[in-house]
């Protein structure tokens, strides 16, 4: 199986109220849920009412090619560049292939 990782900085200007940071990263999170199969979590910086740095991971299909793999990791931060109240400013990611081999 595939498995895709990230860690994305969004940078939320001019904004004083940690309240709203985490009001819109729950609404953020809630709308990546519906539309991927994805777990994804504010990782650092929580405090910070202009920075947010979240993590994300994803599971994809064993018979699926790398570059397919690829495509929808970067299908998945492309949306959150969309639909994100903060811009991306840092974005790392990863996919890795999984497999223990059979029992």
């Amino acid at each position: 199986m595939w498995i895709g990782a990230g860690k994305l900085v969004l940078d939320f200007h001019s904004n004083d109220l940690l309240r709203l940071k985490k009001k819109q990263l729950e609404q953020l999170f809630k709308e990546l849920k519906k539309k991927y199969n994805l777990s994804i979590l504010e990782v650092a910086d929580e405090d910070d009412v202009e920075r947010c740095v979240i993590g994300f991971a994803t599971v994809m299909p064993e018979d699926w090619r790398e570059v397919g793999a690829k495509g929808f990791v970067q299908k998945i931060i492309g949306t959150i560049d969309e639909i994100s109240f903060a811009r991306i400013s840092v974005d790392e990611w990863q996919v890795y292939w999984f497999d223990k081999g059979a029992d």
